[in-house]
Formats: structure tokens, C-alpha cells, sequence
């Protein structure tokens, strides 16, 4: 029987919806007994700390298991917005803030909130994989300003003003990024504000990463919301804290857009759970969670750079931020998904293939430095095994 679906469902099956089939294979392996050393979905290997679970739990046992406020426990905004404040080095009021379901959820909800049918985006690649669902979702179209690897990803500033349109209402930056690892540095942010100040566009930060910066410091464009009001900010307590499964991200930005995104929440998932968002305050007031974090992702990205340069064909930017790294395998003949599919066969290492980050990836693999250095010096013997029996004259 064939079933006919909304333009939404179409609309959003148009996009790379099938990028994480090769992760669904990998917990087939799993199932099945093979050892498996996944580096594709970038959910930290690592619970959340103990005084988190203990929050949550004793949330539970005080019966905070019922709805919340629409837009967020108010001690929860409360907090978001004191670190907010801290974080950005200017006034967050709570009410400019708006809890959502993760990060993905705030994206989702946001750009609902904010374009529609005959709007268009600029995004830059490589980008998020979900970010052309988030924003053709709305009915807007997304355009793509590729950024270049010969120039480790750099903001062409130039290529981002000339794709500017009447039609265009808002720019989306991802700072460190996903996939490629990349930090903004703040002249770029600055000059970026100042296009969208020009042009009178909506600014949309997604920072999700922002404690995971290594080499750079995190330069959030949301500083600047004094000389501009269109300025917004997406963050989640997943990679900050390792909450990945307590989906508490949120929203800051101009109050009448808060209220916007919380009154699509009412519709959409009716408030986040109380105990989560006990949890996700506790969290905040623990900032040495979120140093510890990061000094262990340091050290995992050290170990899988080191390895990963000692082999043959391979050819990448080092991240100097988040958790991933955009590796080139061009070398081998194959797409990324081919040598993504053939690794995880042959070798057992589960990477993600580069097409579901825009065009210019697609003879790429994202590669997650997810797991203890040692396993990711295991996993790039592989590879490595991998690239010789590819390479090998056929």
C-alpha cells in the first residue's frame, strides 16, 4: 500500500536522513557479537557525573515527575541565564530564555518561529547534518556558502556576503564545528555580526560545543548583543555535561522570540521533564564537570591526530574544537561512503560517511575521537589495515 505524507515529511526525507544507516549497522554488529569501536554518533563515552545522577534521582524521589512550565522550570532558566551572563559577558535575563527538547529540538523549534515558505538561509559548509531538515522543515530554503579545507575552513566572508538576497533572513554558524572541528575566531565573529546588522538578519549561534575548545578560545557572537538585537543562541547540556539522553538544550535570545519558540513547545513535547531539568541546573553549577570533560576529549583527540597522521592517503584539518575530525579519503578512489561502509565491515570501526555534511564532503568520513586513547589507537591501526588493502594495486 502506498501512503501519501504531508510536503513537510517530504520535504524533510529530501535531506541526508539516511546518514546514520551505517550506525544502525554498527549496533547490528554489536548485537551479533563483533567487536565494534564506534566513532560515529557524538554521544561521549562517559556517563554523566555522579552528583548529576544523584540530582535526578532524588528529583524522582521528591515526585518531580510531572509537567513543567511550557518554556522551562523557572530555577533552570534561572541558572541558564546566570551562566549565560558569565559565559557571554553581558545581562541574560531568564526570560529570554526557553528550555527545549536538546539542541535539535531548540533548532527545529526556532526555525519555525523565525522563517517560512520564500525565506532563505545561509549555512555554511560543511555543516550539521540535520541543518538542511531544521531549516527546509519551515518551508525556507537553505543555501550553502562552502568553506574551503585548503584554507582549514575559514569564513569566507565574502562568498557569506555575496549569497546575502532580499529573500535572506538569517545566517547559521556552528562554532567549534560539527564536522569539521573548526573555531571561529573573533574577528570573523565580529565581522559577521556586523553583515547581519547590515542586512537586518537573524544571527543564529549554534554553540553546543562551546566547551570543547582546545587550541582557541570560544568567541560567542551573543557578546555583541548590545550593538545587535537579532542575535540567538542554540546550546544543550549533551556534550558540555555528557547528558546526550537527557535532551535538555535552549534558546536565548530577544524575549518575544523565547516566547515564540515556547508557544511551538506547547504543541510539540508540552514542557521537558522536571527531574532532567533538576539535573541539568545541578549541572550548571558544577563548572569543573565541564573542564573535566574537555581535558579528556584533549587528550583523545591528541591520540587519534597522532595516529591517524602516521597513515598513508589520509588527509585532514586538526580540529581545534569539539569532538570530531573531517578526514579526506579521497586518495583511496572511493566515496566517503564506500570506504566508510567497507571499514566498518572489514575492520569493525564505525565512522560516519561525509556526504550528509554537504557536497563538499562527500569523499570525506567524520571520525569521532569518542572513546580512551587507547581504543582510538586500536581504531587507526584499522583504518590504517583498512587504507593499505585499498590502496593495493588492483
Amino acid at each position: 500500500m502506498t501512503f501519501r505524507f504531508s510536503p513537510l515529511v517530504q520535504r524533510v526525507a529530501q535531506t541526508c536522513t539516511d546518514v546514520w544507516t551505517l550506525g544502525d549497522r554498527a549496533h547490528e554488529l554489536m548485537a551479533q557479537g563483533r567487536d565494534i569501536i564506534h566513532l560515529g554518533v557524538g554521544d561521549p563515552d562517559m556517563d554523566a557525573a555522579p552528583v548529576i545522577q544523584a540530582s535526578a534521582s532524588a528529583a524522582m524521589a521528591a515526585g518531580r515527575t510531572h509537567y513543567a512550565p511550557i518554556g522551562g522550570e523557572p530555577a533552570l532558566r534561572d541558572t541558564i541565564a546566570q551562566h549565560a551572563s558569565a559565559l557571554y559577558g553581558v545581562a541574560v535575563d531568564a526570560n529570554e530564555v526557553t528550555v527545549c527538547s536538546g539542541a535539535q529540538g531548540a533548532l527545529y523549534s526556532l526555525f519555525q518561529a523565525i522563517v517560512g515558505p520564500g525565506d532563505e538561509v545561509i549555512v555554511l559548509a560543511p555543516y550539521y547534518t540535520t541543518y538542511p531538515a531544521v531549516v527546509t522543515a519551515s518551508g525556507a530554503t537553505l543555501v550553502v556558502v562552502p568553506l574551503a579545507v585548503e584554507r582549514e575552513y575559514h569564513l569566507d566572508l565574502a562568498a557569506i556576503a555575496a549569497a546575502v538576497t532580499p529573500r535572506t533572513r538569517a545566517i547559521l554558524i556552528n562554532s567549534p564545528s560539527n564536522p569539521s572541528g573548526r573555531v571561529i575566531p573573533r574577528e570573523d565573529i565580529d565581522a559577521i555580526v556586523d553583515l547581519a546588522r547590515t542586512h537586518g538578519l537573524w544571527l543564529v549561534s549554534d554553540e553546543v560545543y562551546w566547551s570543547l575548545c582546545y587550541d582557541a578560545p570560544h568567541i560567542s557572537p551573543f557578546s555583541q548583543r548590545s550593538a545587535y538585537d537579532r542575535i540567538v543562541v542554540v546550546n544543550s547540556m549533551s556534550k558540555s555535561h555528557a547528558m546526550t539522553g537527557f535532551r535538555i538544550g535552549w534558546v536565548i535570545g530577544p524575549r518575544a522570540l523565547v516566547e515564540a519558540v515556547a508557544t511551538l513547545a506547547q504543541s510539540m513535547h508540552f514542557g521537558i521533564n522536571q527531574f532532567a531539568q533538576d539535573a541539568a541546573a545541578t549541572a550548571l553549577a558544577h563548572p569543573a564537570i565541564a573542564d573535566a570533560i574537555r581535558e579528556q576529549f584533549r587528550s583523545q583527540r591528541d591520540a587519534l591526530v597522532a595516529a591517524l597522521a602516521q597513515i598513508e592517503g589520509l588527509h585532514f584539518s586538526p580540529p581545534q574544537g569539539g569532538m570530531f575530525l573531517l578526514v579526506d579519503v579521497s586518495a583511496t578512489g572511493l566515496s566517503g561512503r564506500a570506504f566508510a561502509t567497507g571499514l566498518l565491515e572489514a575492520e569493525g570501526v564505525a565512522v560516519v560517511p561525509g556526504y550528509g555534511f554537504g557536497e563538499a564532503a562527500e569523499n570525506m568520513v567524520r571520525i569521532g575521537f569518542l572513546s580512551s586513547p587507547p581504543r582510538l589507537v586500536e581504531a587507526a591501526d584499522r583504518i590504517a589495515r583498512h587504507m593499505r588493502r585499498v590502496l593495493q594495486p588492483r
